[in-house]
This record gives structure tokens, sequence and C-alpha cells, in this order.
């Protein structure tokens, strides 16, 4: 199965058997409430990233969840956030941010 990597150190994140679709789609492009804009894909598990920070409601792209910081667990860059609800989880990371080679 190939992998999906860091971009920044190579680090193996996740890979492309984990790819999901969440309200109808793998992709979605989202802005922060600082504007900027985020190209994501939904992943069911990245082992490769670590969850930081405490859980938040504010400025959710997906109703329900709670979400947290997704760093590389190497190099602790931010690959994305990490989405919980309950007994659901799934992983939003930031495609710039990846790659499938190393």
């Amino acid at each position: 199965m190939p992998g999906i990597f860091c971009r920044l150190c190579g680090h193996r994140v996740t890979s492309d058997d984990q790819r999901i679709s969440v309200d109808g789609s793998h992709t979605h492009a989202f802005f922060n409430p600082a504007g900027i804009l985020f190209e994501v894909g939904c992943f069911r598990l990245a082992p490769g990233c670590l969850g930081h920070g405490e859980a938040s409601g504010l400025f959710t792209w997906f109703a329900g969840y709670l979400w947290r910081l997704a760093l590389c667990s190497q190099c602790a860059s931010h690959l994305g956030w990490r989405f919980e609800k309950m007994d659901s989880v799934f992983f939003c990371l930031i495609l710039s941010q990846l790659t499938d080679s190393r």
C-alpha cells in the first residue's frame, strides 16, 4: 500500500487505503478564522500524526466534531487536524504538507 509522507521530513504519516469521504468528499477547502485557506484530505487513521492541544469546538469545520491540531510525530510540523466525536475519529490533513514520495 502506497504511503503518504510529511513533506518536510519524509516521515510516513498515513497510507492511501486510509482515505475516506466525510460529508460527501475526500477533499475539502476551508478558511480558518484568520482567512487562511486550507485544502485538506480526510483520512480514517494517520498513525504518523500526534494530536496536540485541548479539543475545541470553536470554528469546527464538521458539525458535532471537536478538533485538535495534528502534528508530524517526527518533526512536529503542523499537518492538519484530528476531529473527534464520541467514538468517531478522523484526520483532516493539509494536502500541501504531504507527499507520496520521500
